[in-house]
């Protein structure tokens, strides 16, 4: 898996904090990119943003890290809450509500 997978999940995790908590993430070097590139194993990139926005928007208790939401309770309650076709639809919401897909798309214009 490219490098670049990684580092963009982290700073997609920083930037995500500031939009829906209004703090930085916490971030670790080393161990982040250690527990992104483990998850990254499992989830598509697109996917760990998703569930990063839902961490960080649904779990507001909890420390802005990604060692905090790779953990292996929050993973299980991950997996668990996958296995349902309406927490797709909430996470949909979740990520539409602070990334709407016109910004999205006015981005990967930018790009090309």
């Amino acid at each position: 898996m490219p490098k670049s997978d990684i580092k963009e999940f982290i700073d997609f995790f920083h930037d995500a904090s500031k939009k829906t908590r209004g703090v930085s993430a916490i971030i670790v070097r080393g161990r982040d990119g250690r527990l992104a590139q483990r998850a990254l194993k499992v989830f598509s990139r697109t996917q760990l943003e998703m569930m990063a926005v839902w961490f960080l928007a649904k779990k507001t208790k909890l420390k802005p890290a990604i060692g905090t939401m790779l953990s292996k309770v929050l993973m299980e309650e991950l997996e668990r809450k996958l296995q349902h076709h309406s927490f797709w639809k909430e996470l949909d919401e979740i990520y539409e509500k602070y990334y709407p897909r016109q910004m999205w798309l006015d981005e990967l214009k930018k790009e090309e």
